[in-house]
């Protein structure tokens, strides 16, 4: 009897792991799509605080006056964001429609790749799912665009699975610089 009851839970375990793996397998997705977003976003801060020059594709090195995190859900789509540099004189965002003024776009990121299954679902505490994170040196001030409230102090970037928009992970900044991941 013991015998039987030790192969039933061998065989059962396996069986709820496997039957539970795709929801798992795209959590995981989630949190590395996550994580990666913030950490791309402490990467623009720390290239902003040690002032690093920008060289543009023919290796000529570019006045910049920050880096940050732009994204526009209209026109890039929900899985994609660009990391830039602000071309100086800076305005402290992205600037992509003008081509006398468009800013060094070093870095397209296309998380459908690398996590399918997860989307950038919503902005919140900004107008119109777009917004700029801009990190100015020598300070690595943070400015936030196009904010619904010029008085709110952070703007929230919501990741979701895209088969169950309500398993979302959310990525915080502050005017202060401060990236959470929650």
């Amino acid at each position: 009897m013991e015998v039987v009851v030790v192969v039933a839970i061998v065989v059962l375990l396996p069986m709820v792991v496997i039957a539970n793996f795709p929801r798992i397998k795209l959590q995981f997705a989630l949190s590395r799509a996550s994580y990666t977003f913030a950490q791309d976003l402490r990467k623009a801060q720390d290239r902003s605080l040690s002032s690093v020059e920008y060289k543009d594709s023919f290796g000529v090195i570019q006045a910049v006056d920050g880096y940050g995190i732009h994204i526009d859900m209209a026109v890039l789509g929900n899985k994609k964001y660009i990391i830039y540099a602000d071309k100086q004189p800076g305005n402290s965002q992205y600037d992509s429609p003008y081509p006398s003024s468009i800013d060094y776009s070093f870095e397209v990121i296309d998380f459908s790749l690398s996590e399918p299954g997860v989307i950038i679902k919503e902005i919140n505490n900004s107008f119109g799912n777009k917004t700029s994170i801009n990190f100015n040196p020598p300070n690595s001030d943070t400015t936030i665009t196009t904010q619904i409230n010029p008085s709110a102090t952070n703007v929230e970037i919501v990741f979701a699975l895209e088969s169950d928009p309500s398993e979302t992970r959310v990525i915080s900044v502050n005017k202060s610089g401060l990236v959470q991941v929650e």
